[in-house]
């Protein structure tokens, strides 16, 4: 690992990293969380409905409250849990809104403390590792302190709500932070993962322009051949001609047509290795008779 690395503190989701996500990641992995949370709630309400001795006053009031729950969660929850990343604004104000609803009827139903199972999630969903242990503990502990200030219970009461409580807080706080430890090393493993596929595309990538570069260095060389192979041959040619105009005439008529058939062969060579195509010469035809026309043309231009 490089040495300057940030060093802030990695998200703390039990799902995708943070920011905006494709839609579709809500129905392949939030639809689970929206069965969990159901089971959850409903669970909760029945307690509520059929819990301890109250009256109906408070059950009204707890009843009430915890119900709204479930439409703040449809309604913003979320929205919120597929859209914002972690201590967003809106991720902030609906986990305050949400143990706003919770902590009253948990106050005055203790039954209503199940949807602490439901809750803690929520939290490490929403916001970074240590504002969600934070956040976790307050919705543990701070039920039971509203309560012991409302109904003032004895010493008895006190210590078993406040021991579930502890023990709640710890086991929510010990599997949330572990699993964000597990979820935070698969990502670093994907990560590593994409980055080695990247650095394998990168070296398909340069090995493919270099093989590239090396074919135009071929492809040049041979033109670069060809073209002066030509021009070696048109200028013995020249040469040829000149000796022969004041003596030889036909003959060097001959020669001017050996250089204008010369000429254009090296033309049809060069365009045949540009467009990818073998030598010109082979063009239709088998390498002995190649061979042998290349000669015939070696025998024209140096007369032997």
């Amino acid at each position: 690992m490089s040495a300057d690395l940030p060093l802030e503190e990695p998200p703390g989701r039990l799902s995708e990293p943070a920011g905006p996500r494709d839609p579709d990641v809500y129905n392949r992995t939030y639809r689970r969380w929206d069965v969990y949370f159901a089971i959850v709630f409903a669970a909760t309400f029945l307690f509520v409905l059929s819990g301890s001795d109250l009256g109906t006053g408070p059950r009204v009031v707890a009843v009430a409250f915890f119900a709204a729950t479930a439409p703040w969660y449809v309604l913003v929850g979320r929205a919120v849990l597929l859209t914002e990343g972690e201590d967003q604004p809106r991720a902030v104000a609906y986990l305050v809104g949400l143990f706003l609803l919770f902590v009253v009827p948990s106050a005055l139903v203790g039954e209503t403390r199940i949807a602490i199972f439901a809750l803690t999630p929520q939290c490490f969903m929403l916001l970074r590792m240590r504002r969600a242990l934070i956040a976790v503990t307050v919705i543990n502990i701070a039920p039971v302190v509203v309560w012991a200030l409302v109904e003032r219970p004895d010493s008895g009461d006190l210590f078993f709500n406040s021991l579930f409580a502890v023990v709640s807080c710890a086991f929510s706080l010990l599997i949330g932070s572990w699993i964000i430890m597990v979820l935070q090393q698969s990502a670093e493993r994907a990560r590593l993962i994409a980055e080695l596929d990247a650095s394998r595309e990168e070296v398909a990538r340069l090995s493919a322009a270099h093989g590239a570069l090396a074919e135009r260095d071929r492809l040049s060389r041979e033109i670069h051949d060809t073209l002066a192979q030509g021009f070696t041959s048109l200028l013995m040619l020249v040469q040829a001609v000149e000796s022969e105009l004041d003596h030889d005439m036909p003959l060097a008529r001959g020669h001017l047509g050996l250089m204008a058939r010369t000429a254009r062969e090296n033309l049809a060579e060069a365009r045949a290795l540009v467009a990818g195509a073998g030598p010109a010469d082979l063009d239709g035809s088998s390498l002995p008779d190649a061979l042998r026309r290349l000669a015939a043309r070696h025998g024209e231009q140096t007369g032997s």
